[in-house]
């Protein structure tokens, strides 16, 4: 059975090549894991997990505004996802885009997931650095 309407593809082989992207990406060897991503998410876009493993090795690229533009893309599928939310925050975070973490912060809030506290954490310690380095928010 094929997981895709547009693929001769079936799950099993896409979750075998998805393994391999994931040993490829364990080892460090990012470039590579994300070109096995990219072709899984053109032959499956909807397919969650393809997608938060590619945006994964994006933010570990330091790629930060493709992990965003990946994780939005999840999120317009998803978007009650709290992983993809969470991750997104952080990735904000790291762009200095603090009211768009903050919605997401929001939102996850509403929703008592796990992630809260330490995303709390995280922009207070974005705030507290800024506010000691005014030169870096710049």
């Amino acid at each position: 059975m094929n997981s895709s309407a547009n693929s001769d593809w079936t799950s099993h082989e896409m979750y075998l090549i998805a393994s391999r992207g994931y040993a490829l990406y364990l080892q460090g060897r990012y470039r590579e894991a994300s070109m096995v991503f990219e072709g899984l998410v053109a032959i499956e876009p909807s397919n969650r997990y393809f997608r938060v493993a590619l945006a994964t090795i994006y933010v570990a690229q330091e790629d930060l505004e493709r992990a965003l533009e990946e994780l939005n893309q999840l999120i317009s599928r998803y978007p009650n996802d709290p992983e993809a939310r969470t991750r997104r925050c952080e990735v904000c975070l790291r762009l200095e885009r603090k009211s768009e973490a903050q919605d997401d912060l929001n939102y996850l809030s509403l929703r008592e997931t796990s992630h809260v506290r330490r995303l709390r954490l995280l922009m207070a310690t974005v705030a507290s650095r800024r506010s000691k380095n005014p030169s870096e928010a710049t």
